[in-house]
């Protein structure tokens, strides 16, 4: 086993050394300076190979005290008077969290492939010496960071115990579930959706238990910790006598092969253009009547609802629950009454960012060029003028039908709240609604015609133009800024829809003007 993790080492610093002086040579500065004799010269081998190891264990640590640290001083600001029980009441839940997602063993990755495809190293060595050293590795991480707690804030020591404990177990048990879900079901199971943030949102809501003043005695922490030490040991033995991770790791792989990739974030391109069976036909009453681009955009959309529409339904359900819990607060707690009683009469602003936040309009215009425009942009008619715009009206109206959902979920819930602050007016509140609607029709015009006038990928669906990410990030800072506005609500809504509204008729006389020459293949 002490081969095993020697070899996979050097595997992994020798690709990274290698690709870091490969991407380097790229440079036209550094062109003729680096030569491919470099990758031949030991010594300097041996000195890169040093700084890696010491940068990946710095890495590792860093990230690992900063999680702690930027954890434990929410729960401080958000509970300053019993912070301590808080951050471990939140860690004990993230653990169980990470029981579902943080998975190790499953997880596809190029030094995987490289080590058990290209090598061939022996798949059932490889899976035990792996789980040995992840196990070895968090404990050392979690022991460190629990004990910097300890002794820079007098962390509660029996916490600490029962933290690096469950953390320890609990990551054998999660392993084994992951497992046994995929031999069943063929498929890792975080990618059913809707299952996924059925549980993320519950263990959430579980997470906030102190802020409605419900506090778990300390032995229902530590029968848990105990049923996950017994569960352990059945799971040691099940991941020991594994004896085909190989073949499971082949059949993960090939899923991200499938669309000639060995990068594991083009997972997420495959199950994006991957439409299932009962979504191919498409119902001929939805296509009565319907010509041209108008018939093209319906049979895309009808073919694709469940791949577009599958983040803005999580995003919907996600605000339900954020929704149901500050109607909790706000009914149990004077605080938080007049907290959120004073942010809808003077800091409205702030739903600039959230709407920016719940807005899909991104990820749609992804979707509509993995399924449909990097096949159909290589045909001149698809760029002419009068193409171009009208189809980006029909895809327009069909974004904003699909933020629709999470859109009415913000603005029922903004309703519900401010009506029961009890000081408001039929009109605000019509204003108030009007002002999202506007907002989330904004984003997703905007998302579109940055799409439209920019178009980032390349044929290979890689994001590729640097002015895009620019763009993105620019609208973030202004976003952001403008949510610190303070303004009367009403002002600040109808000033909004005014300029809203001039910003749509702006984007489509440039989409007109520029996409023919824009909206092309890179």
């Amino acid at each position: 086993m002490n081969n095993i993790l020697k070899k996979t080492f050097e595997i992994d610093t020798t690709y990274s050394i290698n690709s870091f002086f490969y991407t380097i040579r790229k440079l036209p500065i550094f062109k003729d300076l680096i030569t491919e004799d470099i990758y031949a010269n030991k010594k300097l081998k041996k000195r890169i190979t040093l700084l890696s190891f010491l940068y990946l264990a710095g890495k590792k640590i860093i990230g690992k005290l900063l999680y702690f640290l930027i954890l434990f001083s929410l729960c401080q600001i958000i509970m300053p008077k019993n912070s301590s029980y808080f951050f471990f009441h939140v860690y004990f839940v993230f653990t169980i969290i990470g029981f579902f997602i943080n998975n190790k063993l499953l997880n596809v990755s190029k030094k995987k492939y490289i080590c058990l495809l290209l090598f061939e190293m022996d798949g059932t060595a490889y899976l035990k010496t792996t789980l040995i050293w992840n196990q070895i590795s968090n404990l050392l991480l979690n022991g460190f960071s629990f004990l910097l707690l300890i002794i820079i804030y007098h962390y509660p020591i029996q916490y600490s115990i029962i933290g690096i404990t469950f953390t320890f177990f609990m990551r054998i048990v999660g392993e084994v579930f992951n497992f046994i879900y995929y031999k069943k079901y063929h498929y890792i199971w975080y990618s059913n959706t809707k299952l996924y943030f059925i549980i993320l949102g519950c263990l959430l809501a579980i997470s906030s238990l102190p802020f409605i003043h419900m506090r778990l005695p300390l032995i229902s922490y530590i029968v848990i910790v105990i049923i996950s030490i017994i569960a352990s040991i059945p799971s040691w033995i099940y991941l020991w006598r594994i004896d085909n991770y190989k073949m499971i790791y082949k059949k993960l792989n090939n899923q991200i092969m499938h669309i000639d990739s060995a990068n594991e974030k083009d997972y997420m391109k495959q199950m994006m253009v991957e439409v299932k069976e009962k979504d191919k036909k498409v119902d001929e009453k939805k296509l009565k009547g319907k010509k041209g681009f108008d018939r093209f955009n319906t049979i895309f959309f009808e073919r694709h609802k469940e791949i577009l529409t599958r983040s803005a339904r999580n995003c919907g359900l996600i605000l339900m629950i954020i929704y149901i819990v500050f109607f909790i607060f706000m009914r149990t707690d004077e605080k938080w009454y007049q907290s959120i009683h004073d942010f809808y009469q003077n800091h409205m602003a702030w739903f600039i960012l959230m709407v920016y936040f719940i807005n899909r309009g991104s990820i749609v215009t992804q979707a509509m060029f993995y399924n449909c425009d990097h096949a159909m942009l290589r045909y001149n008619f698809y760029r002419e003028p009068s193409a171009i715009i009208t189809l980006f009206k029909k895809r327009l109206l069909t974004t904003i039908k699909i933020n629709l959902f999470p859109t009415v979920v913000m603005i029922l819930g903004n309703i519900l709240l401010e009506v029961f602050t009890q000081e408001y007016t039929i009109l605000l509140l019509m204003i108030h609604s009007v002002w999202i609607l506007s907002l989330s029709i904004f984003f997703s015009t905007h998302y579109l015609m940055i799409y439209y006038l920019l178009q980032p990928y390349n044929k290979e669906l890689e994001l590729k133009k640097a002015s895009y990410s620019i763009i993105v990030i620019i609208t973030y800072i202004m976003t952001y800024q403008a949510s610190k506005i303070t303004m009367n609500s009403l002002y600040l809504s109808g000033l909004c829809i005014i300029l809203i509204s001039f910003y749509i008729v702006l984007s489509l006389r440039l989409v007109y003007k520029l996409a023919p020459r824009t909206f092309k293949l890179n």
